[in-house]
């Protein structure tokens, strides 16, 4: 009996020798693990974030006037209106502790309002377009273009104060155009080409705090094509929300 029962302690010791030590190095693998995490979770805490966000959808609303006209009709500025709907991807280029960086492209679709001042209308003559007074009163006459752009800007944003801003260049095409009349009769549609330009392509910026920006674009050439009589570069400032 005593033979058997010393081979008995013998196990149990080892045995209980054993689990201490597996213990022992199980509690500090975790504590291990803990560290790690705690150094991955400060380290991810320590790491700049980049002010401008991957993908951004801004609301422009802006005036129209024209640059380098050439007998073009006067128009009534603040009623001359631009609308444009601009959908935005940005690649960080740089993300520092105090400025950042990023690329944005995109799409944008927008409508070029043009308002004129007095009872005139815009007509076609074979390749050419011209204006002239009508001869009833009008409540509104307007030339409206319809352009799909592709805007690339460069942007540059600082984090202190929360200021970005951008310059970059766009082209576009003329996808729809159309004159809006309205007199007491009502309110009437026209289409036409108008020998108005169909590629275009210029330069814009934008400035201001968060998403609140001014914005400014110019037209590198004019709104109707080189053959035509009256011709003008349009200019746009506004607000891109």
């Amino acid at each position: 009996m005593k033979k058997l029962f010393k081979p008995i302690l013998t196990l149990a010791a080892c045995a209980l020798f054993t689990s201490n030590s597996f213990s022992q190095d199980h509690n500090n693998d975790w504590g291990d693990h803990d560290w790690d995490n705690q150094n991955h979770s400060k380290h991810r805490r320590n790491k700049p974030q980049n002010i401008f966000d991957k993908k951004d959808f801004g609301l422009i609303l802006g005036l129209n006037s024209y640059d380098k006209a050439i007998d073009m009709p006067e128009l009534n500025t603040w009623q001359s209106r631009y609308v444009a709907l601009q959908w935005r991807r940005n690649h960080k280029l740089i993300t520092g502790r105090q400025v950042d960086v990023a690329l944005g492209t995109g799409l944008e679709i927008a409508w070029n309002n043009f308002m004129m001042k007095y009872d005139e209308q815009y007509y076609e003559d074979g390749n050419i377009a011209d204006f002239e007074l009508v001869d009833e009163p009008l409540i509104k006459s307007k030339l409206v273009v319809n352009n799909l752009n592709i805007p690339v800007m460069l942007q540059f944003g600082f984090k202190e104060s929360n200021f970005r801003f951008g310059v970059g260049a766009y082209g576009g095409i003329r996808i729809n155009s159309y004159q809006k009349f309205e007199d007491s009769a009502g309110k009437f549609k026209e289409k036409g080409e108008y020998n108005l330009r169909k590629f275009n392509y210029g330069l814009m910026a934008e400035a201001g705090r968060g998403d609140m920006r001014l914005f400014a674009k110019y037209d590198m050439l004019p709104l109707f094509n080189d053959n035509n009589p009256i011709n003008g570069n349009v200019f746009t400032v506004g607000l891109r929300l």
